[in-house]
This record gives structure tokens, sequence and C-alpha cells, in this order.
């Protein structure tokens, strides 16, 4: 029995030794890495932000006043053409005849007494666009004499400046926006407006005609010195064609 005993453990030892071995365990997988708590927000710096361009006031445009701007808008609307007798006071003081169409001016030059015949001419033709001069003579009874006649002459030296004045219509042009309307006046038996204003040290009066819209007067008195007078008398208007301040053929 004894024997017997023995040999079972040496069996179950047997057995024992030779069993497989349990497979050993898969090692555990390492937890996921937790996400880093956000750093606390650094404090926002201030911004300076660049100023930006300073308003700047603009003065309001000048403009005339209601009534001024009606009168000077006249002689755009209704003038085309014009004559007049041209008196500048104390210089002139015998009239000139103009007539006036777009850029062509024709004067008639006073008929002085005496005059020389061998050279002597009674008409200037303008161009204010090509700044031309011409002169004529275009009167039969003192151009035509018994050794010449000047009828088939032209003067094409003449200084320019010396003839060109400004028309009425030039000066209404530069009416500043300061001119102040005085009010109603009868001038030489036309109803006109008398506006005045002070420039450059010189007060200027007009008289407005009140249906064409351009000055029948104007007098400059300067702070010292002569007053100057322009008279525009005698005006007709829109009876001139292009042929009266064209130069006529020879």
């Amino acid at each position: 029995m004894k024997y017997v005993g023995l040999i079972a453990t040496l069996v179950l030892m047997f057995l024992v030794a030779c069993a497989p071995a349990a497979p050993p365990a898969a090692p555990a997988e390492p937890a996921a890495p937790s996400a880093p708590e956000p750093a606390p927000a650094a404090p926002a710096e201030p911004v300076e932000v660049a100023p930006g361009p300073t308003p700047v006031e603009t003065a309001p445009i000048p403009t005339y006043s209601k009534e001024l701007e009606t009168l000077l808008k006249r002689a755009d609307q209704k003038l085309k053409s014009y004559q007049y007798l041209e008196l500048i006071l104390p210089y002139k003081k015998q009239p000139d005849t103009v007539s006036v169409k777009g850029a062509k001016i024709k004067i008639r030059l006073y008929e002085y007494e005496p005059y020389v015949v061998d050279d002597y001419f009674d008409t200037v033709y303008l161009d204010t666009a090509t700044k031309s001069i011409l002169g004529r003579c275009e009167s039969r009874k003192r151009c035509i004499w018994p050794r010449g006649d000047n009828t088939k002459l032209e003067w094409t030296d003449l200084n320019y400046d010396s003839y060109r004045q400004k028309t009425p219509y030039e000066w209404l042009k530069e009416i500043p926006h300061t001119a102040q309307v005085i009010g109603p006046e009868l001038h030489e038996k036309r109803q006109t407006t008398k506006i005045q204003y002070s420039e450059a040290g010189k007060v200027t009066t007009m008289w407005v005609d009140d249906s064409y819209g351009i000055p029948l007067e104007i007098r400059i008195k300067p702070s010292t010195g002569d007053e100057v007078i322009y008279k525009f008398n005698d005006p007709q208007f829109n009876t001139i064609t292009d042929r009266d301040v064209t130069i006529p053929q020879i």
C-alpha cells in the first residue's frame, strides 16, 4: 500500500508537469492621456487705433441772392446780339457805335473833325476768339477822294488791345456774389435794377436792363482818384446779324 500511494503521487506530479501552461495575460493598454487643461489667457493688450483725419469745415459756396440770380440769367436766356453807343468818361467823350454777335465785334468809330484823308479808316472789326483786328474805310463820303479810294484798303497793323473794350455782357459775368441789389430805377427811359458791390478798394455801381439783363451804365469809384463811367447808350437788342459784323469783301 505504501508503494501504491507513492506511485499515485508520482503519476499526479507527471500529469501536472505535462499540462500546457496558461497563456500569459495580455498587457493592459495604457490609458489615453487626458487633454491638458488650457492655460489661462493672457490679458489682452490695448490696441491703439490711429486717429482719422480731422474733419475740415468747408466754407459754404457763395451764391447770388434769388433776385440777382434771376436778373443775371436773363442775358443768357434772351440775348443773341446787341448794339450800343459806347462812352468811357472822362477818357472817351465821343461815342463809338459797337455791334456784338458771338465772338465778332464791329466798331464804327466816331467821325472826328477834321480828319486826315490819306490814312483814314472809320471801322474796326475784332474777333475775340482769334484776337485779330482789321481796319476798313466804309463811308464813301469820307473814304473816296480825288486822289484815292480808301474803301479798297485794309489796315492790318492796328493794336488789338487799343480798341478792345469789355462788352456789357463781359461786365455782367464779372459781377461777384457779394453784389447787392439796391432797387429798381429808371435809366435813360429803360427800366433797370441798380446793383452795387465793393472789390479791390473800388465801389462799382451798375444799372442792369430788366428786359435783357446787361448793364447800361457802370460807375467805378476808387478809394482815391477819379470815378470812371462806362455808358452803353441807345441799346438795340437781337437786331444784329452775322453779316453786320463780318468783314465785307473789297
